[in-house]
């Protein structure tokens, strides 16, 4: 696994950006806590955290992309957001003393960074790092996309992208994907745990696996393999080509010795027994593959069996420990001797004091199995519902597994049977194929004796040429199958063994929410070509989002995001969510804060934009951080007001009882 330090944020400042007229200096320290971006509708709650984003990766939506190629040169730029979109956010009737700015200061790995940015014509105008000024050319970033790699090395821009690089071990196109797909959770309430790519996003698991899970030159190898595959494809497709045109040249020339009555020249014959044999070679390359295939899922079926093996062990160690504990607590005040003195009366009808028979005591036991043996005296059950409940949810489990595994293991049976079928068929048809081999030694062995030097001889030697160069590409071509095959499999079987470590911490935010048993699997669903990170919510696998409710689904996102964030944990980061409350209904309103205070329990900094309005997700919000700081920026003092919101008490009245709350809870 990478290491990884994504940026802890210190402090920002914000100057002269008259959408806040009343915060023209506006500056704001983040706590490692809860930071409330407090404010009604219009007051600039999306733009403040997107002046966040901006001043860390600048105006881009989008890393590096192939965008197109022209003349076989292949293309890439980042996209950008629209050049005038915080220009257009403010009020050009608010005096100020200078262009719009933000500055902000931050740490990767405890090397400081204040980066300064120009809100209204997009681009870095400061940088400091460790207390040293970089130099660098000042340009926008649209006129800085249009650069060659050379000239970009002379600007800041370059020299600050370079420097994130260096400390946080990721390149600037990861910080532009982890601040925009990760980071942060927009209005948009875009997912990224079942997205695949289908709806036009990106698939960010797949980038996940491919960049952070696993060594990034790992999947390079894999994506050259796969390019190397179909490039020696495609140059035997073509010598097929090449091969068939000038077939059609023999063929003219077979029907034209019929129709003259001639020998028909034995080369034509042995290039029909050389058709046969590349047929019979398509025939078998084609099983192979399905070999390969088979021996690859056999491998990850087989994996599948021994960790739920190990689960299932992990159950029946925590069920026996259960099992041991009912029966010690069974009855109040017992002897612990009880069980086994009833088992001899009941077995041996005998009693267990002197051994004597006693069948009058046998009825006894049978007929008053509440009732002491020796006095008759009633005996208090002892009832432990929780114990009861942890143990028949364990069966259910242990139960499930098995038949898991049962499932696997017939999936291992049948692909067993498969291959054996399949070496029936490859052994029957590399016979065949050695007999038209020999049969072609033999031919070729009476041609030789004929050196006329016809046009035939010389069409024959031409096709045997380009046959000899397709089976080179074929097999090249199926070399770098293999090897991209062997590659695929060795990156899922290391996703797999992250797996249970990332399922265990999405467990600890995903089942604060829902209440049920959470976890994460890594699974190939039937339809799906490859396989993917699925949530499993109370033991059923929800492969598609629409089968949770709005917020179950927002908040189950929610849960992967920040159980990233801790599996990759160095140092702390923050996490950005506009207005979670939004799809709340008040019964799990408590709940969403208590995921979000997990996110907390190592120092992070969250940072939630809320509306006011009558959700009490702020107040739990509050009220549950007794662990952690709240602090508020309160658009309410800087930002512009409608007249509706200038002249509504309750809007004010509810804002000052929330901001007293959090400055209370603060200086307490």
């Amino acid at each position: 696994m990478r290491k990884i330090y994504l940026p802890e944020l210190i402090n920002i400042r914000i100057k002269n950006f008259t959408l806040y007229p009343n915060g023209l200096d506006f500056y704001y320290e983040f706590t490692k806590g809860v930071n409330l971006v407090l404010g009604g509708n219009g007051m600039g709650k999306t733009t403040f955290v997107n002046i966040i984003k901006f001043s860390l990766i600048g105006h881009y939506k989008k890393y590096f992309d192939y965008s197109r190629t022209y003349k076989e040169k292949i293309i890439a730029k980042r996209a950008l957001h629209s050049e005038s979109y915080f220009r257009n956010r403010m009020d050009p009737t608010v005096e100020r003393q200078g262009p719009a700015t933000v500055t902000i200061e931050f740490k990767i790995d405890n090397n400081n960074f204040i980066v300064e940015r120009n809100l209204e014509d997009i681009k870095l105008i400061s940088l400091h790092v460790n207390n040293e000024k970089i130099d660098g050319e000042i340009i926008s970033e649209f006129k800085y996309e249009t650069l060659n790699l050379d000239t970009k090395a002379n600007c800041l821009q370059f020299k600050y992208e370079e420097l994130v690089k260096s400390y946080s071990g990721i390149d600037f196109d990861d910080l532009i994907l982890f601040v925009n797909e990760i980071l942060f959770f927009g209005e948009d309430h875009k997912t990224i745990l079942w997205n695949n790519g289908d709806n036009g996003f990106r698939d960010i698991q797949k980038e996940l696996f491919s960049r952070y899970f696993i060594a990034p030159e790992l999947d390079k190898e894999r994506q050259e393999a796969i390019r190397q595959a179909k490039y020696y494809n495609s140059l035997s497709r073509h010598k097929s080509e090449d091969i068939r045109a000038i077939r059609k040249v023999l063929t003219r020339i077979e029907e034209k010795n019929k129709s003259n009555q001639e020998v028909i020249d034995p080369r034509i014959n042995i290039l029909k027994i050389k058709d046969n044999i590349l047929e019979v070679s398509s025939k078998i390359e084609k099983i192979r593959e399905q070999m390969l295939k088979d021996a690859t899922q056999a491998a990850l079926s087989q994996n599948k069996i021994n960790e739920l093996s190990l689960k299932a062990n992990d159950l029946e160690r925590e069920k026996n420990i259960l099992e041991h504990n009912l029966k010690i607590s069974k009855w109040e005040n017992l002897n612990p001797y009880y069980e086994r003195f009833l088992d001899n009366i009941k077995k041996n009808h005998t009693c267990p004091m002197c051994n004597k028979i006693d069948d009058e005591m046998y009825v006894k036991v049978l007929n008053h199995a509440n009732q002491c043996f020796s006095c008759g005296k009633d005996l208090k059950e002892y009832k432990e519902s929780d114990i009861n409940s942890t143990y028949n949810n364990i069966l259910e489990q242990c139960k499930n597994i098995h038949l898991e595994i049962k499932d696997y293991q017939l999936s291992l049976k049948r692909i067993d049977e498969e291959e054996s079928e399949q070496k029936k068929i490859l052994y029957r048809l590399e016979m065949e194929k050695r007999k038209f081999q020999k049969k072609v030694k033999e031919l070729e062995l009476e041609e030789s004796h004929d050196e006329d030097e016809s046009n035939v001889q010389i069409i024959y030697e031409e096709i045997m040429k380009l046959e000899n160069e397709k089976e080179h590409l074929q097999r090249r071509s199926l070399e770098y199958q293999e090897q991209a095959a062997f590659i695929v499999k060795d990156m899922e079987m290391r996703i797999e063994s992250n797996t249970h470590r990332l399922s265990d911490l999405f467990s600890s935010y995903a089942e604060k929410f829902l209440g049920v048993r959470c976890s994460l699997t890594f699974d190939k669903l039937d339809g799906k070509s490859e396989r993917r990170l699925y949530p499993v919510i109370d033991g059923k696998i929800r492969s598609d989002e629409e089968e949770l409710s709005e917020s179950q689904r927002f908040f189950i996102d929610h849960s992967f995001r920040m159980s990233l964030l801790s599996f990759f944990y160095q140092a702390p980061t923050f996490y950005i969510v506009e207005t979670p409350d939004s799809s709340l209904d008040i019964s799990y309103e408590e709940n969403a804060a208590k995921v979000f205070l997990e996110f907390l329990q190592k120092p992070n900094s969250l940072i939630i934009t809320s509306n006011l309005n009558n959700s009490s997700f702020v107040n739990h919000i509050i009220d549950q951080s007794n662990a952690v700081e709240v602090s508020l920026v309160g658009l309410l003092d800087i930002a512009k007001k409608s007249t509706i919101q200038n002249t509504s008490p309750v809007l004010i009245d509810l804002y000052e009882t929330i901001k007293t709350k959090i400055l209370g809870k603060k200086y307490a």
